[in-house]
């Protein structure tokens, strides 16, 4: 009996010595973890900024506009935003809508504002065909970048009504180099000279 009682004493001891050796580690273990500093993430490809962008990722380019096969393209979108937004705007789908002559008349210029024409009056847009009072105008502006890169085209189209925008969009392209001239305005061959006005003379003759 003496022996039985002797032997679970010494089973609760080494059970209460085991236990406490594993409490140690524990706290051990986390007092480590504690105090070990942050793994620092500069310098790493990929590392979300506070901005929501990684940090390697590359600078984002203007698409490539090729002349003329995309020139359609680029005037169907424009005319597809603005028949969206003339369900939104009563002013829009209840006025002609006259598209303005090019302020510099390069190849590009010319040619847009003809598929933008023809764009519009496809969607459904009342287009006038020539300037009148009762119509909005829409401005197609293009500005032409001589960038290190290349030349990059800007272009803006749209619509007030002599107060505020009803539409407006801003959009950037790339050009091929070899295509440089039907965007340029400064290589455009100068307009020609008015005519020299005519002088008339009376001659007198003698008697």
């Amino acid at each position: 009996m003496l022996r039985r009682l002797c032997l679970c004493l010494l089973i609760v001891l080494l059970s209460g010595c085991a236990m406490m050796s594993n409490l140690r580690q524990r706290i051990h273990a986390m007092g480590s973890h504690d105090n070990a500093e942050p793994a620092s993430q500069e310098g790493r490809p990929g590392v979300m900024e506070p901005s929501g962008v990684p940090s390697s990722a590359p600078v984002g380019k203007a698409k490539l506009l090729k002349a003329p096969s995309d020139w359609g393209e680029l005037a169907h979108d424009a005319a597809y935003r603005i028949s969206q937004r003339a369900t939104q705007v009563p002013e829009i789908s209840s006025h002609l809508v006259y598209v303005s002559e090019p302020t510099l008349a390069t190849p590009f210029a010319v040619a847009l504002r003809k598929y933008v024409q023809s764009n519009l009056a496809e969607m459904g847009i009342t287009v006038a065909q020539h300037s009148e009072t009762s119509a909005l105008v829409l401005d197609i502006d293009v500005q032409s970048l001589k960038l290190a890169s290349g030349m990059q085209v800007v272009v803006s189209t749209s619509i007030g009504n002599g107060r505020i925008y009803l539409f407006r969009n801003t959009e950037a392209y790339a050009v091929n180099q070899a295509d440089t001239g039907l965007y340029d305005a400064s290589l455009l061959p100068p307009p020609p000279l008015p005519p020299s006005p005519v002088k008339t003379m009376t001659v007198t003759g003698q008697h």
